[in-house]
């Protein structure tokens, strides 16, 4: 029973279908914006399918499925920075500085690359290129709208996931580490700086 619940738990955490969903709901609850994108996203998906298929190794669909494995990692990535950024902060109070920095820099993105699963979606994913720009010129083109939409997640998804692993902290660490107490005033501050850099409401996170 206690591995059922374990593999439950990790399906929930870092499966890429059931994590993309759970950042679609999200997204779908803050961001008016995401509705149009995620619809575009999706027409992308078919046509390229639909043009493509099986008829190239990698096929669409592995591609697809690169892709979002992709943006996946990345997100754990980043929601796992945010957490351990909370208890920095705890354990000594001058890492708040880290609100002085660039998003892209306590994301630590320069990084990303090295991650295991972000290299093994790559290989699909550089493969797949290689093979559709031996494609007529009109097919070259379809994984656009699917770049586009991993860039959005890219530009809202990470600073979400960052500020999402911060929070969550705030609520868990208080359980597993002895004398812990959130810094309310770090969380408001980090709540306010991000909700005027996003124009989002952040209360449904």
């Amino acid at each position: 029973m206690l591995m059922i619940t374990v593999k439950s738990v990790m399906t929930q955490l870092t499966d890429p279908q059931v994590v993309l969903k759970n950042v679609g709901d999200i997204l779908r609850g803050i961001d008016p914006e995401f509705a149009q994108e995620e619809q575009q996203y999706n027409a992308a998906v078919a046509t390229l399918r639909e043009a493509i298929g099986d008829s190239i190794s990698p096929s669409a669909t592995e591609y697809i499925a690169a892709k979002e494995q992709e943006i996946c990692v990345e997100l754990i990535y980043v929601a796992w920075l945010g957490f351990q950024q909370n208890l920095d902060c705890f354990q000594n109070p001058v890492n708040t500085m880290f609100l002085k920095m660039d998003y892209e820099d306590f994301h630590r993105e320069q990084r990303m690359y090295t991650l295991p699963g972000v290299q093994e979606a790559m290989k699909t994913i550089n493969a797949f290129h290689e093979v559709i720009r031996t494609l007529p010129e009109e097919k070259q083109n379809l994984t656009d709208g699917i770049s586009e939409f991993m860039c959005y997640l890219k530009t809202v998804g990470y600073k979400l996931a960052h500020y999402f692993g911060f929070i969550f902290a705030d609520q868990f660490l208080y359980h597993v580490i002895p004398g812990f107490t959130k810094d309310s005033i770090t969380t408001l501050q980090y709540t306010r700086d991000l909700r005027k850099y996003l124009q989002l409401d952040l209360r449904a996170l």
